[in-house]
């Protein structure tokens, strides 16, 4: 039985033991030797779990048990490698601590990312108004060439372009065209410094994959207008 189905098993064995309680998080399902197996224990194991999954095993007796009896065992795997001193050997204390900065910087990054979203939906999105169908099809009739070429070579009639999302795509458009005006904003009464050389010595390093987690601020591409500006720029 995989971790999945074990810890899809604990969910209708912790059910069955506790109810839905406040206290259910802290009921021991098991003791092992001086360790408890609490009901908070199986639930982390069941984020990724699918739904027919539980409610095949929450109506299988065997497969609760199974999945003490796995349990079990592998918290007297655990147990026995700290007997021998395992979690002190320099090479897993050294992953260990590589681990921590690992989810430390998650952390940083899942933090700075919801601020991000939260202050764009509370200054811009929420006032950026669907496209009306009359400044989708002006869209398209201004972009038409660019939809051809997105579209692989194939000329996309009204309908096929508004079948494949047009209308989401412009309302994007006007979306970071709101973000690179309240941005632009923003800079003008900031101090701002870059440090041209150690942005040319960053280069070196763009083309290696990132080795702790990344900051996904997406947005919309950006519109043939704002490529314009940026060619202008240059």
């Amino acid at each position: 039985m995989n971790r999945n189905m074990l810890a899809y098993a604990a969910l209708a064995l912790i059910l069955a033991l506790t109810g839905c309680t406040k206290n259910a998080d802290t009921a021991v399902v098991a003791k092992v030797n001086n360790n408890k197996i609490t009901a908070a224990d199986f639930k982390k194991q069941l984020n990724d779990l699918q739904p027919q999954m539980q409610m095949a095993v929450s109506s299988d007796p065997k497969a609760r048990k199974e999945f003490l009896e796995d349990l079990i065992g592998i918290e007297l795997v655990l147990q026995e490698a700290r007997r021998l001193k395992l979690d002190k050997d320099p090479a897993f204390m050294k992953k260990q601590e590589e681990l921590e900065k690992e989810m430390k910087q998650r952390l940083q990054d899942a933090a700075k990312n919801e601020l991000f979203n939260a202050l764009l939906k509370k200054e811009l999105l929420d006032k950026v108004k669907q496209p009306t169908d009359e400044e989708v099809k002006a869209y398209y009739t201004a972009h038409r060439e660019e939809i051809r070429k997105a579209a692989g070579g194939k000329d996309l009639s009204w309908k096929e372009a508004e079948a494949q999302g047009l209308k989401r795509y412009v309302f994007q458009i006007n979306q970071r065209e709101a973000y690179l005006e309240y941005s632009k904003a923003l800079k003008a009464k900031a101090k701002i410094s870059v440090d041209d050389k150690a942005l040319d010595a960053l280069v070196s390093s763009l083309t290696q994959p990132p080795t702790t987690g990344t900051l996904p601020l997406t947005m919309p591409p950006a519109g043939k207008e704002e490529k314009k500006g940026e060619e202008t720029k240059k």
